[in-house]
């Protein structure tokens, strides 16, 4: 299992950096083993609630989902009663629910959803391995979707560069007229 996971997040990381190619694979890679209809990866940012759709069919319940996972690491519903007794008016063929939770930088909470029409559909799902492909994804996700540097901040970067290797070099020549002054007093 651990060197098919490994399988599983090279396939991954390949697609990146482009988030419609990444999300494809990921759904692909997740099929490969576990079936579902409908997915999302959501996280919680100083940018908001951000939503990475792997498969439709979970509707609009993806704003509901981090609060129904709370701060737990695994939750699963298994029936379409399940769901409707713990407020999730989801689409009405949804009768299963996984949520994992997923870690990256940048996030206050992140998780990826699996949902399905079957009742019980995710009671052997391999967790650890749905969470590794999640969490790689979020990651190459959250980089993705990063604003890049405009030419003004690039061009301030190199501007305070090129001040620091000038103050080391400053800095190099203030020691040796001192060690000169000093050798010259002895």
């Amino acid at each position: 299992m651990f060197q098919q996971t490994i399988q599983d997040l090279l396939a991954v990381a390949e697609a990146a950096p482009h988030p419609e190619a990444l999300l494809e694979r990921v759904r692909a890679t997740l099929l490969a083993f576990e079936r579902f209809e409908g997915g999302e990866i959501v996280a919680r940012t100083d940018r908001g609630l951000l939503h990475f759709t792997l498969a439709p069919g979970l509707g609009e319940i993806g704003p509901k989902l981090p609060a129904l996972l709370g701060d737990q690491q695994t939750q699963r519903m298994d029936t379409a009663a399940e769901l409707t007794e713990r407020g999730i008016a989801g689409p009405p063929r949804l009768a299963s629910l996984l949520l994992l939770r997923l870690e990256a930088p940048g996030t206050t909470g992140a998780l990826i959803a699996l949902g399905h029409s079957r009742n019980w559909s995710f009671a052997g799902s391999p967790l650890s391995r749905i969470r590794a492909v999640g969490s790689l994804a979020l990651r190459l996700l959250l980089r993705a979707s990063l604003p890049s540097k405009s030419p003004e901040e690039t061009r301030l970067a190199a501007e305070v560069q090129r001040l620091k290797t000038q103050v080391s070099t400053l800095d190099a020549e203030l020691v040796a007229l001192r060690a000169g002054r000093t050798s010259r007093k002895g």
